[in-house]
């Protein structure tokens, strides 16, 4: 899988979960921070960074 792509799995308490690539969250110190999903189509989703937990 390339680097810049990643997989969405469903745990069994029906939350779904991925992970974010190391280089994108490296590049993006996101550490602790809190991320915001925004629905764009039906399609594609936006993620902004909103608020780092650390203080």
């Amino acid at each position: 899988m390339p680097a810049n792509e990643t997989t969405v799995n469903q745990g069994g308490n029906g939350q779904f979960k991925t992970t974010v690539p190391k280089a994108l969250a490296e590049a993006n110190d996101l550490d602790g921070k809190t991320l915001k999903w925004i629905t764009k189509s039906g399609s594609a989703f936006e993620v902004r960074i909103v608020e780092d937990s650390n203080g």
